[in-house]
C-alpha cells in the first residue's frame, strides 16, 4: 500500500514509512492502540501542524534537527531528541531547513493514556533528551513493524509495546525529576528513616527537628519528589507490613496493630478500610484457606 503524508513533494523524502490502524471494539475499550506509526527522513524542511486530535503522540528524533511549538512555547530538537504531547492542544513541529531531521513517531490512545500523558507533563517539559532514547527507539520501531498487518494479535502486541513505552518514559522522567531538585538528597535521607521508622509513633514536629526543616517545607519537599504527603506514605507502609501479618501470622488484630504503628485494632481496622475498601478481620478471611 502506498504511504501518504502531508501534501509536499515526493522529492522531500529520501525514506518513509507509515502505518494507519482502526482499532477494534475490544482495543479501544481495554487496550492502548496504535492510531498512527511511521518513520520519515526528509531532504528539505518541513512542517506539520495539527489541533484537535483525540490523539497523544511521542516522538524521536532519529538524525537532524528542528523545533516543537507547542503552548506557545518553542522547544528546540536535535538527534537524541524526544517529544510526548496531548494532540488536543494546537502544535506543530517543523524540520531545519540546513539539517533536515530522521523521525520516528507513534500516534496512540485508549486505556489510561490520560492518566500516563498528566503525570509525565507534571514532571517534565513537552520535549526532553531521554537517557534512554535506544530503549525507546527499540521500542518504537518494533511498533512500526508489527503494524504493517492488522489483526487481533498485532492489537495485543501494540498495547503491550506502548506500555513498554510509556513506562520507560515515565521512569527517565521521574529520575530526571528527582535527581534535579535541589532538596532530592535531603528527602532521600527522610525518606529510609521512614523505611526503617515507620512502625514507630509518627510526628511531623519530630520529623523536622531531626532533619532541621521546618514541617511545612518537609511536607511540601516531600509530596513533590514522591507524589505522596508525609503521613498517607507512612500509613501505606504500616498497611503493607499488615497485610502481611494478617495472611502469615497468627496473632490477633490487636497484636498486629501495634506492631505495625496503630493504636489499636479499631485504628487498624479504620485506617485499612479507609485503605482498601475492606476492614482488616474481612481481608484475613479472603486470603486463608
Amino acid at each position: 500500500m502506498k504511504n501518504y503524508f502531508d501534501k509536499f513533494p515526493d522529492s522531500y523524502v529520501q525514506s518513509s514509512r507509515r502505518m494507519i490502524q482502526t482499532p477494534s471494539a475490544f482495543a479501544r475499550s481495554a487496550l492502548f492502540y496504535v492510531q498512527e506509526t511511521g518513520y520519515l527522513k526528509l531532504r528539505e524542511s518541513h512542517l506539520a501542524r495539527r489541533k484537535n486530535l483525540e490523539s497523544y503522540l511521542v516522538v524521536l528524533v532519529l538524525s537532524g534537527s528542528g523545533t516543537l511549538m507547542y503552548q506557545d512555547t518553542a522547544y528546540p530538537l536535535k538527534k537524541g531528541s524526544c517529544f510526548f504531547i496531548d494532540c488536543q492542544a494546537p502544535y506543530y513541529h517543523q524540520s531545519s531547513n540546513t539539517d533536515p531531521w530522521e523521525l520516528i513517531w507513534v500516534h496512540f490512545n485508549g486505556s489510561s493514556s490520560r492518566e500516563y500523558y498528566q503525570y509525565f507533563s507534571s514532571k517534565s517539559t513537552p520535549a526532553f533528551s531521554p537517557q534512554v532514547f535506544l530503549e525507546l527507539k527499540d521500542s518504537m520501531e518494533n511498533l512500526l513493524e508489527i503494524n504493517t498487518a492488522s489483526e487481533l494479535s498485532t492489537e495485543i502486541s501494540s498495547s503491550r509495546l506502548i506500555v513498554e513505552l510509556l513506562s520507560l518514559l515515565l521512569l527517565d522522567i521521574t529520575e530526571r525529576h528527582t535527581e534535579n531538585h535541589p532538596g532530592h538528597q535531603k528527602m532521600a535521607q527522610v525518606l529510609q528513616y521512614l523505611d526503617e521508622h515507620y512502625t514507630e509513633k509518627f510526628s511531623l514536629d519530630a520529623l523536622s527537628e531531626k532533619f532541621f526543616i521546618s514541617k511545612f517545607h518537609l511536607s511540601r519537599e516531600f509530596r513533590t519528589l514522591y507524589g505522596i504527603t508525609l503521613n498517607h506514605y507512612v500509613i501505606a507502609r504500616r498497611i503493607t507490613l499488615a497485610k502481611k501479618l494478617l495472611r502469615f501470622s497468627d496473632h490477633t488484630l490487636e497484636e498486629i496493630a501495634i506492631k505495625c504503628g496503630f493504636y489499636d485494632a479499631s485504628h487498624l481496622n479504620r485506617q485499612f478500610k479507609k485503605s482498601e475498601d475492606i476492614c482488616a478481620s474481612d481481608f484475613r478471611k479472603k486470603w486463608i484457606n
